[in-house]
């Protein structure tokens, strides 16, 4: 009896070493559950009766203190009740059989709840120095209350393809590395996001070269879908570059629907640019701390060249400008942006040329819109931009089927005064992080004139005329004014305005006044008569000149365009206003 017992135990020894050995995470043939063929990312593989795993992250990166391997683990709760997360060890196995029991993360959850999906960090540090390759990694359940101890090897996951060594990455598998303009779906993400690269753009400062890489995203699922977080890089021949997204928070897309996120690299000057990398974050923590990284999921392949502005070069005044805005991108529907007058003038003794552009707004939509905020930029036959500085304007909306006139000036220095033409980009952003070309026109232009010459003078949105004058000897001027304006067409009333003044032959200037244009107290079309005072000689009124200036008005100050001069002699017949 003692004999058959002891042939028994013999048995149940044998085979428990049997099985031992076969369990050895070592060996990939003695997997108790098979992991199906496949990226272990995309399909979830069965680890016990209702918990299912994936493999979301790999990590072999390089670090000061050796090699950094980490993973993050998904299990996916298919039961419909709470489940405790298995006590089991993550290891992970090179291809050469080394195995590597990774530190599981102080912060992981303890249980999984119903049709949840929960996240696993899992990190080690090995004082290697020579480059290797996981093949897999392993679910080891020890039986530490045996002796010898119970390993068991409950499941293998490959991880071929997945591993992230740091910037210099090179994805080769077709899954992770796409070409420009197609479309994908981020790994171990939501498959209902899909995204294409749409735009590379470049604009070029004094204070430096910015690129806006503009992905959209499409919803292809049946509910809301959120963007989920992660982070672009960018890689050129001399570094790597990361960029931040312009639009912040959570971001719904709706079931059909797109939306374009916008990611800004800021680089001391012009390079050429190879890929882009989409990355999400990951963090391990442990008693010394938190350490956070990014995983590369996959790479874009640059574009042969950043994307250039297309130009309406036959362009007419108060057409409306094509635009296209992935910031804004119902803007075209919602509102007509037509360049109404450009001028270009220099103010007496300022030593440099002023510009202006004023840009006719209308809002083609049955509701009111915001007034859109939008840049310009004035590029010179050199090819060099220059900022306009938007003028003042106290109003916020924008009524349907109504007009409003916005103004920008320029500072330009001399010699763009003999240039025949300019490019005015529109930009839509925000001049303190970044701003996008949404549209540009090429106008010819006339020379850099002091004044107008001939009938009315444009004042947009006014036409001002001087029909005759008279001056009295007395030192009375009477001058008949004609001033039309454009319909339905709104403006701030202090944007505009006419400055009237006299001055004697030799230039001394007997009177000055300002007048607005809209609102009380207004100019208008008839005679205006002017006191120019007393003098102490008779002789003193024979000859006056008069002089309109458009006033503008600009933030920290004014600036004034001469727009005509009308000489009237006392004697005789009133002359008409000079050419």
């Amino acid at each position: 009896m003692n004999r058959r017992r002891w042939k028994r135990w013999a048995a149940w020894i044998m085979t428990g070493l049997i099985i031992a050995l076969a369990a050895s995470p070592g060996s990939a043939a003695t997997t108790v559950s098979a992991a199906p063929a496949g990226t272990a990312s995309d399909t979830p593989y069965t680890l016990n009766s209702v918990l299912k795993a994936g493999v979301k992250t790999v990590l072999n990166e390089r670090v000061p203190e050796g090699v950094r391997i980490g993973a993050v683990v998904r299990l996916y709760n298919t039961a419909s009740r709470a489940v405790a997360v298995p006590g089991y060890e993550l290891r992970a196995v090179t291809t050469g059989g080394v195995v590597y029991t990774l530190k599981p993360s102080a912060d992981n959850p303890r249980t999984v709840q119903p049709q949840e999906k929960a996240e696993l960090s899992y990190m080690l540090t090995v004082g290697r120095s020579d480059v290797f390759t996981l093949e897999r990694l392993a679910w080891v359940n020890v039986d530490e209350y045996v002796y010898p101890k119970k390993e068991t090897n409950m499941l293998n996951m490959p991880v071929a393809g997945l591993e992230w060594y740091g910037p210099s990455t090179v994805f080769k598998d077709a899954q992770r590395s796409k070409e420009w303009g197609a479309s994908f779906t981020i790994p171990a993400e939501s498959a209902e996001l899909v995204y294409t690269p749409v735009r590379l753009a470049e604009r070029h400062t004094p204070q430096g070269t910015t690129t806006v890489l503009v992905l959209q995203v499409r919803n292809t699922g049946n509910r809301q879908a959120w963007v989920p977080e992660f982070t672009v890089s960018g890689k050129t021949v001399k570094s790597y570059y990361s960029a931040q997204r312009a639009e912040s928070g959570p971001i719904a897309v709706q079931p059909g629907s797109s939306r374009y996120l916008h990611f800004v690299m800021r680089l001391d000057s012009p390079e050429a640019w190879l890929s882009f990398t989409i990355s999400t974050p990951e963090s391990f923590t442990d008693a010394s701390g938190t350490i956070r990284y990014e995983a590369g999921r996959l790479q874009i392949k640059a574009p042969a060249h950043p994307d250039t502005q297309t130009v309406q070069s036959s362009y007419d005044l108060l057409d409306p400008i094509r635009v296209s805005s992935t910031l804004r991108p119902n803007l075209a529907n919602e509102v007509d942006i037509a360049l109404a007058e450009v001028r270009r003038f220099e103010q007496a003794g300022d030593g440099f040329l002023t510009a202006v552009a004023k840009f006719r707004l209308v809002n083609r939509s049955g509701v009111s819109v915001a007034i859109p905020d939008f840049g310009v930029e004035w590029m010179t036959s050199e090819g060099v931009s220059y900022t306009g500085e938007r003028m003042d304007v106290r109003q916020k909306m924008l009524m349907p089927g109504v007009g409003m006139m916005i103004g920008y000036t320029f500072t330009l220095p001399l010699s763009a005064g003999s240039d025949e033409q300019a490019q005015l980009t529109l930009l839509d952003g925000s001049p303190d992080t970044f701003q996008l070309p949404v549209g540009a026109v090429s106008i010819p232009l006339a020379g850099a004139d002091a004044e107008e010459s001939g009938g009315a003078a444009d004042m947009y949105p006014f036409k001002v005329e001087i029909r005759s004058g008279s001056l009295d000897p007395s030192g009375l001027v009477t001058l008949d004014f004609g001033i039309s304006r454009a319909v339905n067409m709104t403006f701030d009333e202090r944007s505009v305005r006419l400055k009237l003044e006299a001055a004697d032959p030799s230039g001394h200037v007997l009177m000055s006044q300002t007048y607005a244009l809209a609102g009380a107290g207004r100019l208008g079309s008839g005679l205006k008569k002017i006191e120019l005072g007393d003098r102490e000689t008779t002789d003193a009124f024979k000859k006056v000149v008069i002089r309109l200036y458009e006033v503008l008005a600009i933030p920290g100050g004014e600036i004034e365009r001469l727009v005509k001069t009308m000489h009237l002699e006392a004697s005789s017949s009133p002359l008409s206003p000079a050419a």
